[in-house]
């Protein structure tokens, strides 16, 4: 079985990478990519934020809890601290928009995410999710 020890720690900067934003539908992504697309840094939170904002100790662990809520729903364990995450674009993607636009139009091209509320909703994205980011690569 992976597990997030497995995704090999990014010892650079590495341009054909798109930094994964922090939330469970972005590390859900990064799962189903496997240790073979997805990277890690050492980092915190605080070091992503898109303001100078700094997260409170409080903030930080709502922000765990959350993405880790969302990621046992997709059966999926729990994100460990003290770390950034990174996607490899896949060949022929060369920006951010283009890999996220590639991931929604196969995601759409497979029917779309469920139409559901709560956690049925998680349970029938990761599938749809998966296999889209399968098709990327």
């Amino acid at each position: 079985m992976v597990s997030w020890s497995d995704f090999p720690v990014l010892t650079k900067e590495d341009d054909s990478y798109t930094h994964l934003p922090f939330s469970g539908w972005f590390l859900m992504t990064g799962w189903a990519a496997g240790p073979e697309h997805t990277r890690r840094r050492p980092g915190t939170l605080n070091d992503i934020l898109p303001s100078r904002e700094i997260l409170s100790g409080e903030d930080e662990e709502w922000l765990y809890e959350m993405a880790n809520d969302y990621l046992a729903l997709a059966g999926i364990p729990p994100a460990p601290r003290g770390y950034v995450w990174f996607l490899a674009r896949p060949a022929g993607i060369t920006s951010d928009e283009s890999l996220w636009r590639r991931l929604n139009d196969a995601i759409d091209e497979l029917g779309g995410l469920p139409r559901l509320d709560g956690p049925a909703y998680v349970t029938g994205a990761y599938p749809v999710i998966a296999e889209a980011v399968r098709r990327l690569y």
